[in-house]
């Protein structure tokens, strides 16, 4: 089934919580410092705890019976971080292949399944002056792009990013591949990108200089009250797919400088998660940082109509780095 038609079919979308920052705190795997979990696909045990992680998720899912997306591990699996450590193996092929291993043991539930490429931005997801241009993220993730698409993704997706130029060039690069894609934005408390411009301005720059324009707009990577839907412009709401949010609501620079595990309780981002749904029909929910299998399990059962009752004591988990205009904005 195609994107489109998936999100057609379903009013509610289960999306993955934190990969990255669970395998970190398992305290079994050293990531990579320069492609974090990528090359973990050909280590046994990295294998073994990224199929855990994956296989907890679709247990959830199946459980509750709701369709979820799932993601290949190639986050930072750019060719300049590949060339940069001499990595010569097909790692983007690779890991699209170790997901669909996966999936070939799911069974029947494998139809209710939608297997992303996953990409971001060049450097840091926090520090948007660091972002390229758009000419330059043109030229810089058509590489990864093609590879993932190649490699038959059901789907591609480019999440936490921070600045809308190299936004705009990502998604001219993924429109390239002509596989369905979604651009997934990191927004402050008071609902902007990290650089400063609306989701408006964003949505309404990509939608009308791009050719093939996305399926549609997330956000991640920052805490349901950040983002205020019930404030913005139709071209937001009518083009917001889904939230993967963070388990704390604290800012970024304050989870990267907290000595001690924080984070708010299942129940309110819960319940802040479940409105967007039920109030605003964004379709598409699930977690990033500090988040586990409690949260997406709230989810699943409570828009799957299962009573739940969760615990309302705080969780103690890791919040380290995880890592409509007139007039639309032209960044170059």
């Amino acid at each position: 089934m195609c994107l489109e038609k998936f999100l057609a079919e379903y009013d509610f979308i289960l999306a993955e919580a934190a990969v990255i920052e669970a395998l970190k705190r398992s305290g079994e795997i050293e990531l990579h410092p320069e492609l974090v979990n990528a090359l973990l696909i050909y280590d046994d045990q990295g294998r073994r705890l990224i199929a855990g992680l994956i296989n907890q998720f679709i247990g959830v899912a199946k459980r509750c019976e709701v369709p979820i997306m799932v993601t290949t591990p190639t986050w930072r699996a750019n060719r300049e971080r590949l060339e940069r450590v001499g990595e010569l193996r097909n790692v983007n092929a690779d890991a699209v292949k170790f997901i669909r291993e996966l999936q070939a043991g799911w069974g029947g539930f494998a139809e209710k399944v939608m297997v992303g490429g996953l990409m971001s931005c060049k450097n840091d997801c926090y520090l948007p002056e660091q972002g390229l241009s758009r000419s330059e993220a043109q030229v810089f993730h058509a590489w990864q792009s093609q590879r993932l698409a190649g490699a038959g993704v059901d789907f591609l997706i480019a999440q936490t990013l921070p600045a809308l130029p190299e936004a705009l060039g990502l998604a001219q690069a993924l429109a390239a591949t002509e596989i369905p894609y979604i651009i997934s934005f990191v927004i402050n408390r008071e609902g902007l990108m990290l650089d400063g411009h609306s989701l408006a301005e964003a949505i309404a720059t990509i939608d009308s200089l791009v050719e093939k324009v996305p399926v549609g707009y997330m956000v991640n990577c920052a805490y349901p009250s950040f983002l205020k839907v019930g404030q913005e412009p139709e071209v937001v709401v009518s083009r917001l797919l889904g939230f993967q949010a963070n388990a704390s609501s604290l800012d970024h620079d304050q989870l990267d400088e907290a000595e001690s595990l924080k984070a708010d309780t299942v129940a309110d981002w819960g319940q802040r998660m479940v409105a967007l749904n039920r109030e605003f029909k964004i379709p598409i929910l699930g977690g990033c940082c500090g988040t586990g299998v409690a949260h997406l399990e709230y989810l699943a059962s409570h828009l799957a109509g299962i009573q739940h009752q969760p615990d309302e004591t705080p969780l103690l988990l890791p919040t380290a780095h995880c890592p409509l205009l007139t007039n639309p904005v032209r960044p170059e």
